[in-house]
């Protein structure tokens, strides 16, 4: 099956940018055609909750590539109850990129970016976003709605396609103080977003529709929330991809049926899944699923497990379905991503409370937050007593990776925690 995605990828390349809508509709197909592959034949490895979010982020990139003219371009870290309630498909900025990776098509939109002009160093997610939409492989949206949280890319890339496209933008401003008053300021940009939701589609929101998203997006939280109980101690099989998904499921998808039947099925595999055993990482930042050595060493592993990504767990805040502006605020302010410190304390409490044996820090090509806190994020980690590896790499781009290079840091990371249990 890898061969046959590698040669799909390498005939999309050859013919992204002298036949763009033929590529266009060769990518959906593809797309489609593993959708029916993971329904007909899921790997059977995997438990009930992960092939289902296998499936559904499937459907939900088909979804959005089939109607752009429904679609907002979104980042990760925007709430989308909002979008979802007014029939609004959210068009995941960071899983698109993912997913042309996935399909081994992302090199031809990353050296079309760079030919207009994107600098080498831009984060590799946003890259490929930006040459797709050059080769006019990315269909136009019917708007942009994105957040300023984090993510330095999404003040520039959004913008950019924002005018690139000729298409309305509605950006919300986080501020870094994570009191109640920015609350408020961030819930009243989102009252301002319903009204330039309601003039983009000529539609009223559904208050009864957008109160039904946030509670299901309570239900989901807290399902997520006490699968932490078990991740704890037990051991879950599962790959690389899986987690990636999550950090989907646990943002954007919030609010939607999709999302609380994972939760649910994932928490009813938790409680039925066997003792903890081997090695326990918590994975910090964005994963690269599509890399072989890492794929080697950490899937369906009886060795070691991600037994956690913070970039999963950064946004459970407590929701009010009676307050949905507010909720979706409070999910951005205090996001624990929301501040440098905040994201070191938050990866202590989640290593503390999940009995890691070490901590892979992953430096994605481009990211200069997290590049910039990585020392840190190491320092205090390993003074508190858990092992931790910063890892360079690119969650998106061939290019900027060394397989080898990856393969002997991991080994010898592992190696090295291995020895340290037996001696301790």
């Amino acid at each position: 099956m890898a061969d046959i995605i590698r040669n799909f990828g390498q005939y999309i390349c050859k013919n992204a940018l002298q036949h763009p809508a033929y590529t266009r509709k060769l990518l959906l197909a593809g797309y489609r055609a593993f959708g029916l592959r993971l329904a007909l034949a899921p790997d059977r490895r995997l438990p009930a909750s992960r092939q289902f979010s296998a499936r559904h982020i499937n459907r939900t990139v088909t979804r959005m590539l089939s109607h752009p003219e429904k679609a907002a371009l979104v980042s990760v870290f925007m709430p989308c109850e909002l979008l979802e309630a007014m029939d609004i498909v959210p068009m995941c900025a960071e899983m698109y990129s993912a997913f042309l990776c996935g399909a081994w098509a992302e090199s031809v939109f990353a050296e079309s970016a760079e030919a207009e002009g994107i600098a080498e160093t831009f984060c590799s997610y946003h890259k490929v976003l930006l040459g797709s939409a050059y080769a006019k492989i990315l269909p136009a949206p019917a708007m942009v709605v994105n957040t300023s949280l984090l993510c330095d890319a999404n003040n520039l890339t959004f913008r950019e396609l924002a005018e690139f496209y000729q298409i309305p933008q509605y950006y919300v401003d986080v501020p870094k103080d994570q009191n109640e008053e920015s609350v408020r300021y961030v819930a009243d940009q989102f009252r301002e977003l319903t009204a330039f939701l309601e003039d983009c589609t000529g539609k009223k929101l559904d208050p009864g529709r957008l109160r039904e998203n946030m509670v299901r997006s309570r239900d989901t939280v807290n399902s997520l929330l006490s699968c932490m109980e078990y991740r704890s101690s037990r051991c879950l099989p599962g790959d690389v991809t899986s987690e990636l998904y999550e950090i989907y499921l646990s943002h954007n998808a919030l609010g939607t049926k999709g999302a609380a039947k994972y939760a649910d099925l994932l928490l009813h595999d938790f409680r039925n899944a066997q003792p903890a055993k081997g090695i326990r990482l918590l994975w910090l930042h964005t994963i690269p699923q599509w890399q072989k050595p890492v794929r080697e060493l950490l899937n369906f592993s009886d060795r070691c497990q991600i037994v956690g990504c913070d970039l999963s767990f950064e946004g459970l805040v407590d929701i009010d379905p009676d307050q949905p502006y507010e909720s979706m605020a409070r999910r951005l302010v205090f996001s624990r991503w929301n501040g440098g410190q905040e994201r070191v304390d938050a990866a202590l409490e989640t290593a503390r409370a999940l009995h890691v044996d070490g901590v892979i820090c992953f430096c994605h090509w481009g990211c200069k937050q997290t590049m910039g806190l990585s020392g840190v994020l190491k320092n205090q980690l390993e003074k508190q007593g858990f092992p931790t590896l910063i890892l360079n790499g690119d969650g998106c781009d061939r290019r900027n990776a060394s397989d080898g290079q990856t393969s002997t840091r991991l080994a010898a990371f592992l190696e090295m925690i291995e020895k340290g249990k037996h001696h301790g």
